[in-house]
């Protein structure tokens, strides 16, 4: 029994490194979205008559191409993805964030990527609740963090982001969230 948990503890590491690498790549991330386009103007296509099947092929492929090219153009970096996710979750703590997303970025990735090493992020948790105390940070901007993480990682993951890796995420990300909170909350008593 210990062993099949410890080979599933050791899958699912590896399903969220390998997912956590496709997320921050942005050369993935469009692989991804034209994978959902093409996926989605393939069902359309197959809805059709067959008597206006061929016309509607071709203006489906240049509508398909068209949303693809609009949408590699416009396509933003995970950093960015995630701030707009997290302030649509908390507006109220957009003017306390630096200029620099940057070093947000870094420390997320930072914090991620410790996390699906397996690497105890106790110690990142400490130095984040004493650089974090001047914000005055709720338990909602870490449950807003925590889904706009979430959320973010799905979008970017497309069709590559199944209900059972997300799902995955979602309790790495609660425990990730869980730790760094009760960091905050006990720097902030001290």
């Amino acid at each position: 029994m210990g062993n099949s948990e410890s080979s599933t503890n050791v899958a699912q590491q590896e399903l969220l490194r390998l997912s956590w690498r496709i997320a921050c790549n942005d050369v993935m991330h469009k692989v991804a979205v034209q994978d959902n386009e093409s996926t989605q103007a393939g069902d359309s296509k197959s809805q059709v008559s067959a008597g206006s099947q061929s016309e509607t092929k071709s203006k489906s492929r240049v509508s398909g191409t068209a949303k693809t090219m609009k949408s590699m153009s416009t396509l933003e970096s995970f950093h960015h993805e995630f701030m707009q996710t997290f302030f649509q979750f908390c507006p109220d703590i957009k003017a306390k964030f630096p200029n620099d997303f940057i070093l947000v970025a870094k420390m997320i990735k930072s914090f991620i990527s410790k996390l699906v090493k397996g690497t105890d992020v106790k110690v990142m948790a400490k130095e984040f609740a004493k650089t974090h105390m001047k914000y005055n940070l709720k338990k909602e901007h870490f449950d807003g963090f925590g889904a706009a993480l979430v959320k973010t990682i799905q979008n970017r993951l497309g069709r590559f982001g199944t209900i059972k890796l997300i799902g995955i995420w979602r309790r790495v990300v609660e425990e990730l969230t869980s730790i760094m909170h009760t960091a905050y909350v006990k720097r902030e008593k001290a």
